[in-house]
């Protein structure tokens, strides 16, 4: 039995290493087969970055002319944000809409300050309006309104019939107006935001 062990020895020896060689193909096999696999997944990767790579190349191009760009719209708001008043004062615009409502001799004529919200750059400040008087008189009220030296904006209105009956030979309404008055917000600046931009693209 030894001596049959001894002559047979190089077999087992063969045995082992065809036995080694066979695993260690099988592991490298199933290697390359996980790397086929992930192959389709790596170029589309490599492809989207490509495609950010000149997406890049583009905005580094056009990044000087888009500074510019953003600059000037930087400064047209900040002319426009100077040429509001600094504040806003509810006795000049309550007794703008008066004025206004004493020309055109409506009747029953009121008028109240509301809230003022912060709108960054600029803060809007609302009034509420409201009078009796002829239908043309509520249309000339609003032409006569944006006349004013003040910029104001009608932010909503409303004009209804009166179910009283009144002797006139024209309909007569009452009419509701919500006028909105602005002032300059001395604490705000403008961003142009190009610091941000260029940090992403870093």
């Amino acid at each position: 039995m030894k001596e049959l062990l001894i002559k047979n020895f190089h077999w087992l020896i063969i045995f082992y290493a065809a036995n080694n060689i066979f695993m260690l193909y099988q592991e490298k096999n199933d290697q390359y087969q996980n790397i086929l696999t992930q192959t389709p997944v790596i170029k589309a990767k490599i492809e989207k970055e490509k495609r950010k790579l000149i997406q890049i190349e583009e905005f580094k191009k056009n990044l000087t002319e888009t500074k510019k760009r953003v600059k000037e719209v930087v400064k047209q708001i900040e002319k426009v944000q100077k040429q509001l008043p600094t504040d806003v004062n509810d006795a000049q615009v309550q007794s703008l809409l008066s004025d206004i409502g004493s020309k055109l001799r409506v009747q029953s004529e009121s008028s109240s300050p509301g809230q003022e919200d912060n709108n960054g750059f600029y803060f809007a400040k609302l009034y509420q309006y409201q009078a009796r008087g002829t239908f043309i008189q509520s249309i000339i009220f609003f032409e006569n309104l944006e006349k004013a030296e003040r910029i104001l904006n009608v932010k909503s209105f409303n004009i209804e019939a009166i179910k009283d009956v009144v002797r006139s030979r024209f309909q007569i309404v009452d009419f509701q107006i919500t006028v909105e008055s602005f002032r300059y917000n001395k604490n705000y600046r403008e961003s142009d935001g190009i610091k941000a931009i260029e940090q992403q693209f870093n």
